[in-house]
């Protein structure tokens, strides 16, 4: 517990106020009970100070006024006029915390009760009987650990205002869905309240696709609200899982192509499926089972082939069977459609099925296309398996467009790492010795890369 405080201490937000947090903790420790509320107190009040002071610099109105207040105490100095001005503020402070959404009415209840029992340390006339004011040690400590998780840890930010944040960089035209700054500008720093109130924000439109004002497509705006809701879920899956179960009767309620594009949105997310009951899920799968209008040589509409591609979604096979069955059922061109609709490491050994099946040099370019889209899902043994196929099939060898994709697919697995530049080599060795060297179906390109990589030995020049 010590180094739990220890910790809070230094994580105090202001720099002004953390001195006093650390005096009130010093204090604490050296068994100056007393010291320590009232310093803790200190703390609490010229945290609040500082806090609103702070508000009023970035031209909230209402902050602007108390800090004229203050500014007009603070000129009288330590006159009689200018300590009682003081006091005056100093008593509304927790009110003004809470009424600019630092604290809420119970971190409020809980402030007061350091206040109170700061006046029974500073001033011991206050108890009948002349009897000091003796506070127990799990008292002071207690105050401390109140006032640094309710208060002197947080930025001021109110809460109304943190989810309007969140409301205008979700619609940025420049958002970029960085999982680790969305955590700690919009949960991390958030309290627990406000941090619930963006996640639930966050859950009903990416479920429901809600219109964000007119500032962008719904559609849109719901994916990049499910993208902030799997970074919220890193630090907080419980919280995420409540608030998309509060979102599921509504979802009940949209038209079909609402709940489809839902279910492709969040097929991946535990979270949505422990929302999904029975019903719901029987209702996607007759969704899904809608018949497939294009022939077998027309291609597929992209809003079909990406509910289609919920086959990927090992969570979506599981609680949908008939996906799976029906994926087998279809052409060699709407299953290319559909594995690229949503790479992922289920689509892998169909793709490397593809390579050694590939019935025209065509074909075996767009399945080419679709294997160095599934680059990053590959393990050193299925990159050897799509390798051995595309040499094994000539129609993906000696495909015009193949060796390209053989350099995009050698920097694509770099998450292989050198183990990779075996594999590669022995490719280009195989290549040579079926075309002869320098031919274009050798892979010469390929070769050259390999040699910048250090997976081959430079190029001798030959004697003069």
């Amino acid at each position: 517990m010590a180094v739990d405080l220890e910790i809070l201490v230094a994580q105090v937000w202001s720099p002004e106020v953390r001195p006093l947090a650390e005096e009130a903790w010093r204090a604490y420790n050296a068994g100056a009970i007393r010291a320590s509320i009232a310093a803790t107190w200190s703390a609490v009040s010229a945290d609040i100070i500082v806090k609103l002071v702070r508000l009023a610099d970035e031209d909230d109105t209402a902050a602007e006024a108390f800090r004229k207040q203050l500014a007009a105490a603070q000129e009288q100095g330590l006159t009689a006029d200018g300590v009682r001005a003081m006091q005056r503020i100093e008593a509304s402070l927790v009110e003004k915390a809470v009424e600019f959404e630092l604290i809420d009415t119970i971190g409020k209840r809980e402030l007061d009760r350091i206040r109170e029992d700061r006046h029974l340390c500073a001033h011991p006339s206050l108890r009948l009987g002349g009897e000091v004011y003796d506070p127990r040690p799990e008292i002071a400590r207690g105050h401390l650990a109140v006032a640094l998780s309710t208060l002197l840890t947080h930025p001021p930010t109110q809460g109304r205002a943190l989810v309007e944040e969140f409301k205008n960089f979700v619609c940025d035209p420049l958002f970029a869905p960085s999982p680790a700054h969305i955590r700690a500008t919009f949960h991390d720093r958030a309290r627990t309240a406000t941090r619930a109130n963006v996640i639930k924000l966050a859950a009903r439109a990416a479920m429901l696709e809600l219109d964000p004002d007119g500032r962008m497509p719904a559609e849109a705006h719901a994916d990049r609200m499910a993208l902030a809701l799997r970074a919220f879920a890193e630090a907080d899956r419980d919280t995420v899982r409540d608030a998309v179960s509060q979102a599921r009767e509504r979802l009940r309620l949209q038209d079909a192509a609402v709940q489809l594009r839902t279910l492709i949105r969040m097929a991946d997310d535990d979270y949505f499926w422990t929302s999904v009951d029975q019903s719901l899920a029987d209702h996607f799968q007759a969704l899904l089972e809608a018949p497939v209008t294009a022939g077998e040589r027309d291609p597929l509409p992209p809003e079909v082939a990406s509910r289609l591609a919920v086959v990927g979604s090992g969570y979506a096979r599981e609680r949908l069977p008939g996906l799976e069955h029906r994926f087998g059922l279809l052409g060699d061109l709407h299953r290319q459609q559909v594995i690229a609709a949503r790479p992922c490491e289920f689509f892998v050994p169909k793709v490397v099925e593809m390579l050694t099946t590939a019935p025209s040099y065509r074909a075996g370019e767009q399945v080419g296309r679709l294997l160095v889209q599934h680059a990053g899902f590959l393990s050193l043994d299925t990159l050897a398996d799509a390798l051995a196929a595309w040499f094994g099939n000539d129609e993906c060898r000696k495909s015009s467009a193949m060796p390209g994709l053989a350099v995009q697919l050698v920097h694509a697995t770099a998450h292989l790492g050198t183990a990779r530049g075996a594999l590669f080599a022995d490719f280009v060795a195989k290549n040579e010795d079926v075309t002869g060297p320098g031919e274009y179906y050798s892979y010469p390109d390929l070769k050259t890369v390999l040699r910048t990589l250090g997976f081959l030995p430079p190029a001798t020049t030959p004697p003069g």
